[in-house]
């Protein structure tokens, strides 16, 4: 049996001021791009612009340790896409 290759995926979404561990996913790109998101240097009123890079096997597998990550409130590595930038 073949496993499916690892490779990096860029999830961006926004993340809510309210509550921390809620992440709401706009899209998972292929490659490491987290970094192109900080034109974007505003955010809006209950939510920050979110963007990170993950390892996983495919796009879905990327978004699941995204949703997981902001759960278990992990900070580290973060790339906040807000105007702090």
């Amino acid at each position: 049996m073949q496993s499916e290759a690892v490779q990096t995926f860029t999830v961006i979404g926004l993340r809510s001021d309210v509550d921390m561990s809620d992440l709401f996913i706009a899209g998972v790109i292929t490659g490491p791009v987290s970094e192109e998101f900080a034109i974007l240097e505003t955010s809006e009123e209950v939510f920050t612009r979110w963007a990170m890079e993950f390892d996983a096997t495919d796009p879905d597998s990327a978004a699941e340790q995204a949703y997981a990550h902001c759960r278990n409130g992990d900070e580290e590595d973060e790339s906040h896409v807000s105007g702090d930038n």
